[in-house]
């Protein structure tokens, strides 16, 4: 159950820097809004790529569904909001980013030895 805890709080802090260097660096979005998106972003993928997905399939499969569902996401906030504005190059630095950390991320939660 700790590794659970320390699994999202390693995942929120490591979505919250994609997003920043993707969304913040490269679009110059506002902190507020980028901290908004990785938070929703963070939960989101925690409940469904962490525990139903990451348990039943695997890590690759885990992986492939959470950087699907992390761009589109920020996509749909995109949309939703007039203060949080984002480009394909922007989603592709953030998807290559989320892919790369949940991987190791997922690799840490899916170890048996405890």
């Amino acid at each position: 159950m700790k590794r659970i805890y320390l699994g999202l709080i390693l995942k929120i802090i490591l979505i919250f820097v994609g997003a920043w260097v993707a969304y913040g660096l490269i679009e110059d979005n506002g902190l507020l809004w980028i901290f908004i998106t990785s938070l929703a972003i963070s939960l989101l993928l925690f409940l469904i790529g962490d525990m139903l997905i990451l348990p039943r399939y695997g890590n690759v499969s885990a992986t492939v569904a959470d950087t699907v569902l992390a761009v589109l996401i920020a996509w749909i906030v995109d949309l939703l909001t007039i203060h949080f504005y984002i480009t394909w190059m922007s989603s592709l630095v953030f998807a290559v980013i989320i892919f790369i950390t949940e991987h190791i991320l997922h690799r840490y939660l899916h170890r048996d030895d405890f």
